[in-house]
């Protein structure tokens, strides 16, 4: 199971589906472009949504939140491949192949692997 921290409270996140992906669609943008054109922040505002289970402007307020408390959208960005890893529909949907599957595996891997060196410092 996928964990996030979002703005100091963590969530542990469910299998992403069919609900969730519409979640994300909700909030006034296709899911598939901004994966396609790498926006990363509207991907990470759509996961909160779907995480949390808030509307955009909530979703805008906690991230903005959580960065200003010393996080960052890559936590989110990463937990969110976590979880389309996780979850054969959003790899069907978002058009993933076998070999961009294990690329994200193995990106994330080593973004966490970083994460984690820089903890310990």
């Amino acid at each position: 199971m996928v964990k996030v921290k979002i703005n100091g409270k963590n969530y542990n996140v469910k299998e992403m589906a069919f609900a969730e992906y519409t979640k994300m669609e909700e909030q006034g943008f296709s899911i598939l472009d901004a994966f396609r054109k790498k926006q990363m922040t509207l991907i990470a505002m759509g996961f909160v949504c779907a995480v949390v289970g808030c509307d955009r402007d909530e979703a805008e307020h906690l991230i903005t939140q959580h960065v200003l408390g010393g996080g960052n959208i890559i936590e989110i960005t990463n937990a969110f491949a976590d979880a389309v890893a996780e979850s054969d529909f959003f790899q069907k949907m978002l058009g993933m192949t076998q070999y961009e599957q294990e690329t994200q595996k193995k990106a994330t891997k080593s973004k966490k692997e970083v994460e984690e060196v820089a903890e310990e410092e």
